[in-house]
This record gives structure tokens, C-alpha cells and sequence, in this order.
């Protein structure tokens, strides 16, 4: 036992300094793979190899390689594109280069390092098939027309001037994609003018060939010498364009009853014809959506629709054939919604009927304030057979309740309402803010549409304005965060519209006030804003 005394001694020393704790791996791994040699060298001119090879400094992995792997100028054929090794890349051609021309191969987005997952953003081979490499660029942004949110990862497109034909057959003289912020950079360049495009590609195939392909291009050609000292730096907005010609993108029958036809383009004529059967009273009739890109059908009779096939047509043209098939049974009661706004010293609530209505009985009708019947009268808004508004006079700060009995309103389909009650308030003077917008230096040819909206993009407030407004007031807002857009509205039609890329036209500009409006309750606020 006494030779084993030191051995033990030793062991309870170690032990007794033991301590308990967590392994750690050190900090996380944040740094993205660099490229640090490639076979040719990168940067070769009179290139002429079948592979290239390429060296990181760590072991990586490949993802997504044929979406991800952008060549500029494209290639016909892509090419095989494997890890050899942990670390190296090959990229094997499936061909010749074209001569003279310098290509890059931005694989950035498709490596990453194999423990963490960082992506080689930037990483990026070179080369030319001529004497020399081109060394011109440009830069930019593209925005959505309409929202103003940076395109993140639209591709960008460059084109030799007046090939009209390749964006939509052809292949791109270069391209790039955007990156989170919506920027981009093309580079290595040559001299020459050319057509820069932008495009959501769908289909990953380079080309403008379907009708959900968001598009952006400049309105005149992009310029570049060599000459310049300062790269040109370009915006671009982009939208989705018009059909080309009006068609029926899809057609449902809606549970109460009405055929819904979403169209390619805004239409304000559609016709109906049973080509089926001939005779008999049936008609349609049309509610159209305010964009005018859909269409509600209400047939007078919803009985032996599901026997026919229905012809659609416009003023020019047959569109299409569909038929009237229904997916539930249509609800025994027909829904009443309602919706309490202002217009000056009176208080309105617009009640939407599920249906067309057909009539309403007044009598039916209650409205009250602190138990004391109040008046009312009852219009029809114009071209619209589901609403119905009902005005009386509410003072601000007081309340009421509307009741709307069983068998109020009658729908076209012989069906009625259940008992709808709704609380009526308006708020007073001092719980409301109001708002007043200086439009600084707002010049064009208007007119402009200023609108107020709230943060689930819903339209508080709209006012049409020409050019040199000086200003706009908005009283009695609810308190809270808005924004502030305002719409160059080219045709006057009181709302945005998308541009047309066979036409060359934009889509109407917007500005969005760079800083939230905060409504107070009590407040008197003012927005100075110079619309750049």
C-alpha cells in the first residue's frame, strides 16, 4: 500500500482541483470562404481552357448551384460544376467561349463554408477570351414602383441598344442580381451603349416569357466610355406589366352565388352567353372591383347553371368558356357587414350586403341613442347593389346603437338577413387629431392623389390634387402611426397604374414621406414635405 501512497496523493490533488463546467467550441464562426487561387490564374486573358479551378480557404460545400451560380455573359449550355477535394471547385465547360469577350463567374451565392453555412458573397472568377479585359461598370438600385421596397434579388439584365427582341428570346450581353438592399453592380464592361432591364425571373431562364414576371428597365440607353471618370450609378422601378391582350386568368363561383373572373387587364364591359341552351330569361349581372381586374357575376336565377357552359366575352373578343360549378351550398342567411365612417357634421354607416339586395324594409330598422329613437335617412350608392348607407346625425362625443332586425334586407335570391347590431360612436373633439401636409416644390404635370395610410396598408384618408397644391387638411384622424404616399396619377383615374413594357411606359411614380406621421389626440399636426 505504502507505493501506491503517491500515485493516490497525485489523483486527489487532481481531482480536488477539478472543476465542473461547460465545453465550449469557442466563438461562433461568422467569416465567409475566400477565394485564394484559381487554375488560370484569375484575372487570364486569351483564355482558352475547358476547366477552371478553384481554390478556398477552408472546406466548403455547394447549394443551389444552377439557380444560384450567375455567368455573365450567360452560356448556352451550363456547365458541370462540382467540389474536388474540401476545398477546391471545378467548373467544367460544356464549350467554347466566345472570342473577345470577358466573362464572369460570380459564385458567391451557391458556396459555403461546411461548418456554419457562410456564404461566399463576392467570390468571383474572371477572365477574358481576347487581348485585353474589359474594365467599365455601372451601379444602381432597383426599387417596386409601387411600394418603394428594395427588389431583393431581381436580376439585372444588360443588352446591346435596340435589340428589342432579347429580353424576351435572347440571352443578356451581362447580368447580376440585386442584393438585400436591392443594389447592384454590373462590371467588366466594354465600351458601348446598351438596354438595362431588370426581371423577377420565375422560370430561372433569362428571358421575359411569363405573364408574373415582374419587369424594370431605363427609359433611354445606358452609356458607357471609357473616357468617363465616374461610373454611372442608375435607379430603376419595377412592376408587373399589362397582358399583352385581355384573357380570364381563373373563374370560381363564390359560396354566395356570384362567378368571380380575375382578368388579365382592367375591363369595364363582360358578357355572358349560354351556348348551351338558348331561350329562358337568365341574365348577369356585373360588379366590378376598383381596379377593374375582377369581376363579380351575379346571375338572376342560380338554378340549372351547373348544365351549362358559359361564354365570356368583352367588347372585341371571345375570352373564354367556363362553367358555373359550386363548391358548397350557398348560406341560408344572407350576411350583412357594417362599416361606421364620417363626412362632415354626420355620421354614416354603410352596411355591404353578402348579395345583391333587392330591397330594404326602413321599418326594420332601429337606431337609438341613450334609449331615444334617432332619424335617419337611407341612399344607394350608384352601380352598387350590396351597399347600403344610412346617415344621421351623431354629435361628437356621443354613441349610439343600430339594430337591424330579421328581414330587413332582401336579397335577389329570395334569402334575408339575421339580426345585425352595431355600436355607433363619434369620437370627440379632443380624442381626434387632425393633419396638415405642405407639399413643397411639387411640380409636373399632375394631377397627384395624397394618401393617408395605416400600418396594414389600408387607405385612411385620399385627396385628389393638381399640380402646385399648396397644401391638405385632414381633420377628425384617429390618433396613431400613418404614412403619408402620394401618386403621380398620369391618366387621372384617382388611382395607381402599372406601366406596359410594349409601350415603353412607366408605371406611375410614387413617394412615400421618408418618416411615420404620429396623429395626437388634441394636436394640430404638420408635415412639411419636399417631394424630391
Amino acid at each position: 500500500m505504502a507505493k501506491n501512497s503517491p500515485f493516490l496523493l497525485l489523483l486527489a490533488l487532481l481531482m480536488g482541483c477539478a472543476q465542473v463546467g461547460n465545453v465550449t467550441g469557442g466563438e461562433k464562426d461568422t467569416r465567409a470562404p475566400e477565394l485564394i487561387g484559381a487554375d488560370p490564374p484569375n484575372g487570364s486573358v486569351r483564355f482558352k481552357s475547358e476547366v477552371i479551378r478553384l481554390e478556398f480557404d477552408e472546406r466548403i460545400q455547394l447549394e443551389r448551384v444552377r439557380e444560384r451560380l450567375l455567368i455573365s455573359p450567360p452560356l448556352e449550355e451550363a456547365p458541370e460544376v462540382r467540389i474536388t477535394g474540401t476545398r477546391n471547385v471545378e467548373i467544367r465547360l460544356a464549350g467554347p467561349l466566345l472570342p473577345n469577350t470577358t466573362y464572369t463567374f460570380n459564385l458567391g451565392e451557391c458556396v459555403k463554408d461546411l461548418t456554419e453555412g457562410n456564404v461566399a458573397t463576392g467570390a468571383s472568377y474572371i477572365c477574358s477570351t481576347g487581348e485585353v479585359l474589359d474594365s467599365l461598370r455601372v451601379a444602381g438600385a432597383v426599387v417596386n414602383a409601387y411600394t418603394g421596397v428594395p427588389e431583393k434579388d431581381i436580376l439585372v439584365l444588360l443588352y446591346a441598344e435596340g435589340d428589342t427582341t432579347a429580353f424576351r428570346t435572347g440571352r443578356p450581353r451581362s447580368m447580376t442580381r440585386c442584393n438585400a438592399m436591392g443594389v447592384f453592380e454590373l462590371s467588366n464592361l466594354p465600351e458601348g451603349r446598351f438596354d438595362l432591364y431588370a426581371l423577377l425571373d420565375r422560370n430561372a431562364n433569362y428571358k421575359y416569357d411569363l405573364p408574373n414576371e415582374e419587369i424594370a428597365f431605363l427609359d433611354s440607353a445606358l452609356v458607357l466610355n471609357a473616357n468617363d471618370s465616374v461610373a454611372p450609378i442608375v435607379s430603376m422601378r419595377s412592376f408587373l406589366p399589362l397582358s399583352a391582350s385581355q384573357q380570364v386568368r381563373s373563374s370560381k363561383v363564390l359560396p354566395d352565388g356570384a362567378m368571380e373572373l380575375v382578368l388579365a387587364r382592367p375591363g369595364d364591359t363582360i358578357m355572358v352567353r349560354d351556348i348551351t341552351r338558348s331561350g329562358g330569361s337568365l341574365s348577369w349581372v356585373p360588379e366590378w372591383s376598383t381596379t377593374g381586374d375582377t369581376v363579380l357575376l351575379w346571375p338572376s336565377d342560380t338554378t340549372q347553371l351547373a348544365s351549362g357552359s358559359y361564354e365570356i366575352r368583352d367588347r372585341s373578343m371571345v375570352l373564354d368558356t367556363v362553367r358555373y360549378r359550386t363548391v358548397q351550398q350557398m348560406p341560408f342567411y344572407n350576411k350583412l357587414k357594417a362599416t361606421q365612417t364620417e363626412d362632415g357634421a354626420e355620421a354614416l354607416v354603410q352596411i355591404r350586403s353578402a348579395r345583391p339586395i333587392a330591397r330594404m324594409d326602413s321599418a326594420r330598422v332601429r337606431l337609438v341613442r341613450d334609449s331615444v329613437p334617432l332619424e335617419f335617412r337611407i341612399t344607394r350608392i350608384a352601380n352598387d347593389r350590396r351597399t347600403i348607407t344610412l346617415w344621421t346625425d351623431l354629435p361628437p362625443g356621443t354613441s349610439g346603437r343600430l339594430t337591424i332586425l330579421p328581414k330587413a334586407v332582401h336579397d335577389i335570391y329570395g334569402g334575408t338577413n339575421d339580426t345585425l347590431q352595431v355600436p355607433l360612436g363619434r369620437a370627440a373633439d379632443r380624442a381626434v387629431g387632425s393633419l396638415r401636409v405642405n407639399l413643397n416644390e411639387l411640380e409636373g404635370p399632375g394631377p397627384f392623389v395624397l394618401q393617408l395610410v395605416d400600418q396594414q396598408q389600408r387607405v385612411l384618408r385620399e385627396t385628389a390634387a393638381e399640380k402646385n397644391i399648396a397644401f391638405v387638411v385632414w381633420d377628425r384622424l384617429p390618433p396613431g402611426h400613418f404614412t403619408l404616399r402620394l401618386i403621380d396619377d398620369r391618366n387621372g383615374n384617382g388611382r395607381w397604374d402599372t406601366g406596359d413594357w410594349g409601350d415603353r411606359r412607366q408605371a406611375e411614380r410614387t413617394w412615400y414621406h421618408p418618416e411615420p406621421v404620429n396623429v395626437r389626440a388634441a394636436w394640430d399636426v404638420v408635415v412639411d414635405w419636399t417631394v424630391p
